[in-house]
């Protein structure tokens, strides 16, 4: 058997009309209804990590645009952590921005996700018709990926907001090597970099790696559909590519460049296995592949715990833990048997393994071998790889090539048929194969959609109405990580992707509460909220009376019962008798309050009036680019107890201005601006003033 070098298949896909847009833009939209109504009709999602991470994140960043501030700095998750350099914000991302500043969170953070389903189903079939996919075939390929790879991830909100943007970069790399046009390079650019600028870099990254091989296969192996003046200049085509690529990174510099920063400080060593941060977590067991093909077992069976059984696929499998989100791959059974049929199909085989199609299955199969996580032994070394973890991500890659395979294998076998057979067959497909990813969305995964979610309650917590009312910066020791700052106020434990190292130090970690349920070790429980600031502690259960903590609450909460599934059990709510001071003065091992006049997302303004020559401590991190002025003057911040800011000061009142200015934004700014300018100036010659060759019509 012959590989043919050249096939019509990839110039088949003309123009699409105006019917086929309409078709495809109102299939779009329908689907995130039939996986996704409550989220149109006021409902909203819960577990996984949505109301421990994405949604308090989100919940503080639309407060501070509303009040006019745009923030850098959070400092409700422990003592505070760069908002804008652990990224998972996406504070300067377009479509954040523009949700976040206008509607309530709930409602933008349902429709940033359902935009984002609507543009990746129109991008996949954007794309699968540019490489030759027919209308109904195209029209599955945006289905199985959009649908297959995504909903059991509904948890994770990089998913779907990074998997957008892989058929994206891909038909503009398509355009442009058809064409020869810059245009396409420049657009690239800009989807890469706008990408980066969600904050979620490990998808951003697997498109980057993708484009570096799918370029040079296009043009040396896969030829078919490549202009030949585009093939007459592949050192011209590639670095184009290479420069689309690192303007992406440049115009992202803003977001990037404070990312940096922070990971130096982080907790993100690149331990390889064994490791605190092990990269191998969240790979895909080689047994485990066998959900491709045995649905059945895996998800049709109710009463199986795939979590548990993941735990014991360790046959030729990384040692590292993983769930069943991140290990999930799956194509459906029906597109699966049209792949396979096809190939089988010996009188055309010739027709259906194009070159193309086998650079599909090439970069599938690598993507493949990497989510089972063999190979990060070999690429731990190269730059970026052991940066992330979930190495079952790089399964997107593979859904996409089965997705373009499958819609080539329909057009296939319905290619002789009667129109009325052929539409028949396409819309039962369809219809089977939504049914399938539906039923199995609602198994494999860890959100659930509600009519009514906890942030509903939110307005009726009698908790957050006690802390309201105290006046003082609040932090709170709870249960869980982060959820309470959903309340207004700060709160430790803290639970970042990437964090502070000190947040990571084990006798700087926060005191589990379960200590001070011990009459034994309550007295020590209680000097260290002392001396972190503590103001209030949420229980579970009743504390051993003490004079350091007064009960203040007894009670069911709305907001926090429903959040933790407690039922209607009370949760007990205690506020420190004694003072906790979020900023105090220091001498000589004593303490006095010092009044916070000021506490803002990226300043803090303390009122002091000193009696001798002593230390003013704020108990929020010290982080570099943060600044701090006494009266007005430039003073030296100073760590103190390796967590909190201090300064010193002299006898006498003095007002304290305590300011985040990262070096590393301003430098972002100035590399991003910088980006653009070489943009606008490229795209003002070979774009705006484009004159075409005859081969680039």
């Amino acid at each position: 058997m012959s590989v043919p070098e050249e096939t019509t298949q990839i110039d088949a896909n003309g123009k699409k009309s105006l019917a086929e847009w309409l078709l495809v833009i109102g299939l779009a939209f329908a689907l995130t209804y039939v996986f996704f109504a409550p989220l149109w009709i006021g409902g909203g999602l819960i577990g996984g990590d949505l109301y421990t991470y994405f949604l308090p994140q989100k919940q503080f960043f639309a407060e501070r645009l509303a009040d006019g501030e745009f923030p850098l700095w959070n400092n409700r998750s422990g003592y505070g952590y760069p908002l804008i350099a652990e990224s998972q914000t996406g504070a300067f991302y377009p479509p954040h921005l523009a949700l976040y500043s206008t509607l309530d969170v709930t409602t933008a953070y349902n429709l940033n996700q359902l935009l984002h389903y609507i543009a990746t189903f129109i991008m996949v079939w954007l794309y699968a018709r540019e490489v030759g996919v027919r209308a109904g075939g195209a029209i599955l390929a945006a289905l199985i990926y959009t649908y297959g790879w995504f909903p059991p991830r509904l948890c994770l909100e990089w998913a779907i907001i990074g998997g957008m943007y892989l058929p994206l970069q891909l038909w503009l790399v398509e355009r442009f090597l058809k064409t020869g046009h810059w245009r396409y390079p420049i657009w690239m650019s800009v989807a890469g970099g706008t990408q980066l600028l969600a904050g979620h870099f490990n998808l951003a990254f697997i498109i980057d790696v993708v484009i570096v091989l799918y370029v040079p296969l296009r043009l040396w192996f896969a030829k078919e559909g490549v202009a030949e003046t585009t093939l007459a200049s592949k050192p011209k085509t590639l670095g184009l590519t290479a420069a689309a690529l690192t303007l992406g990174f440049a115009l992202a510099a803003v977001q990037l460049a404070p990312t940096l920063e922070l990971k130096q400080a982080s907790q993100r060593t690149g331990d390889i296995e064994g490791g605190d941060f092990d990269p191998g977590y969240g790979h895909i067991p080689p047994l485990y592949l066998s959900q491709v093909f045995a649905s059945w077992w895996w998800w049709y069976a109710p009463d199986i715990d795939r979590d548990r059984a993941l735990e014991n696929l360790d046959t030729l499998a990384w040692s590292a833990g993983t769930n069943q989100a991140e290990a999930h791959l799956y194509f459906g059974l029906i597109p699966l048997m049209l792949v396979l049929g096809a190939v089988a199909w010996r009188t055309t085989r010739e027709r259906i393994l194009t070159r193309f199609h086998i650079a599909w299955f090439v970069l599938g199969l690598a993507a493949l071998a990497y989510a089972t996580g063999w190979l990060i032994p070999i690429l731990q070394y190269v730059p970026g790889f052991t940066f992330f973890r979930g190495p079952g991500r790089y399964g997107v890659v593979t859904t996409l090539g089965m997705a373009i395979a499958a819609g080539s294998a329909l057009h296939l076998f319905l290619e002789k048929r009667r129109t009325c057979v052929a539409l028949g067959v396409v819309v039962a497909v369809l219809a089977l194969t939504t049914w399938e990813f539906r039923y199995i969305s609602r198994y494999v995964t860890y959100a659930f959609q509600l009519d009514q979610t906890p942030v509903h309650q939110l307005s009726k917590s009698p908790v957050k109405a006690k802390l309201v009312e105290f006046g003082e910066p609040v932090r709170l020791h709870a249960p869980g990580p982060n959820q309470t700052n959903l309340l207004g106020v700060s709160s430790v434990p803290e639970y970042l992707g990437l964090g502070p190292a000190e947040y990571y130090e084990p006798d700087l970690k926060a005191r589990p509460l379960g200590d001070a349920r011990n009459p034994a070790t309550a007295k020590e429980f209680a000097e260290w909220a002392s001396r972190h600031g503590i103001t209030h502690v949420l229980s579970f259960e009743l504390l051993p009376k003490t004079p350091d903590w007064r009960l203040v609450s007894a009670e069911p909460d709305p907001f926090l019962n429903f959040a933790w599934a407690r039922g209607y059990e009370p949760i007990y709510l205690y506020h420190r008798t004694a003072p906790a001071w979020r900023a105090c003065f220091e001498h000589e091992g004593k303490q006095s309050q010092a009044v916070i006049s000021r506490y803002e997302a990226n300043e803090v303004g303390i009122q002091i009036d000193a009696p001798q020559s002593g230390r003013v401590v704020l108990r929020d991190l010290m982080f570099p680019g943060w600044e701090v002025t006494v009266d007005g003057k430039p003073a030296e911040a100073i760590r103190h107890e390796r967590l909190f800011r201090a300064v010193e000061v002299s006898p006498g009142t003095h007002t304290i201005l305590w300011a985040y200015r990262p070096a590393s934004l301003r430098i972002g700014i100035w590399i991003s601006a910088a980006a653009i300018l070489v943009l606008l100036a490229v795209g003002h010659v070979r774009f705006w003033h484009f004159r075409p060759t005859p081969d680039s019509k």
